[in-house]
């Protein structure tokens, strides 16, 4: 078995065997390149889609509780959930190849945790009586009382909406209160999804190692004061899985020479290269001068795409298409988060 599952990276220069178990109970190990080394167990290749969602969580699962093993030992920065590389000499190749960013981001991330922090209201149906018993809402329910059965239903939608806003209101408040609380102590944060109405906040923070107590202290002091209505709930020290999680990039090789080809390059191509040529087709490429033509959008998005695969592929001042550096390209980049994902 020669493929390998990535869980992330650390700072050493050793090849070890760490006795922590990671996906399907193989144990991690360490591959090496200079001062950093990929964390890696044997592997085969998974097809996630095929998994029901419980087995692809509890793959989920391990993977974060063996990145969170090796964090007790060394600073890591996490890889994407389900990385898994052929090889061994892949592996070593990243290393290689990305050598710099790697060892960049590890200098960036040390000393600094993800701390996340959820806040939910402690009696969320107590609250929906108080909204509801406000003078706004109690006047919608009054017309209900009296207006004929055909209004009835239009005064129940304004009341609802009504209750929302009221609701929406208030947690943007408290939301706001603790982002103002734990900013100062914090260097970064990362919204997540909100799932459901009890649910007021859900949010990563970046913390220093040493301002950690501080975090805490933050914490215990807004739980101190809306202890009868809010409910905290602080999960860390983790690694900063919503601040630098990498993934690994790679890119088909036909795509590659069929963007170089398209956009009429040789073997070798500057950035300020390839933008050139992008702007000067995209001039005769444009849907607009085709506009008796139903497959000039078709064109030109395939141009843009292709333009893109080139952007992503060209790093530094020149490129080579040879069919060994394109065979071999590969990258290693942070994933890119939005309000509402993880």
């Amino acid at each position: 078995m020669d493929g390998k599952y990535l869980y992330g990276f650390v700072q050493t220069p050793n090849a070890m065997r760490l006795d922590i178990a990671g996906m399907d109970q193989k144990m991690l190990n360490t591959i090496p390149y200079r001062d950093i080394a990929a964390v890696v167990s044997d592997a085969v290749p998974i097809i996630w889609s095929d998994l029901p969602r419980e087995t692809v969580f509890s793959y989920l699962t391990t993977h974060q509780a063996a990145i969170e093993a090796v964090m007790e030992r060394y600073e890591i920065i996490p890889a994407k959930f389900g990385t898994y590389l052929p090889n061994k000499n892949l592996v070593h190749l990243v290393l290689k190849t990305e050598y710099h960013p790697i060892r960049s981001i590890l200098a960036e991330m040390a000393n600094r945790i993800e701390m996340d922090v959820v806040v939910l209201w402690r009696d969320l149906a107590n609250l929906f009586n108080k909204i509801a018993g406000m003078p706004e809402v109690d006047d919608i329910k009054r017309q209900m009382a009296e207006e004929k059965p055909n209004q009835y239903h239009n005064l129940r939608i304004q009341a609802g909406k009504k209750v929302k806003a009221f609701l929406d209101s208030m947690n943007a408040a408290c939301a706001n209160e603790v982002m103002d609380a734990l900013t100062p102590v914090s260097l970064a944060r990362q919204p997540h999804e909100v799932k459901d109405d009890e649910m007021i906040l859900n949010c990563a923070f970046l913390v220093e190692t040493h301002r950690l107590d501080a975090f805490e202290k933050q914490i215990d002091a807004l739980d101190n004061r809306h202890h009868n209505q809010l409910t905290f709930r602080m999960i860390g020290p983790l690694p900063p899985y919503s601040f630098r999680t990498l993934e690994i990039e790679r890119l088909d090789a036909n795509d590659i020479e069929n963007a170089r080809t398209l956009f009429s390059l040789g073997k070798t191509a500057t950035e300020l290269e390839i933008r050139a040529r992008y702007r000067e087709m995209a001039k005769t490429l444009h849907p607009d001068r085709f506009p008796e033509d139903p497959a000039a959008q078709n064109r030109f998005e395939l141009f843009n795409k292709a333009y893109e695969i080139l952007k992503a592929y060209c790093r530094g001042d020149a490129c080579s298409f040879e069919p060994a550096d394109i065979q071999n390209w590969i990258a290693v980049r942070p994933m890119k988060y939005t309000a509402g994902t993880r």
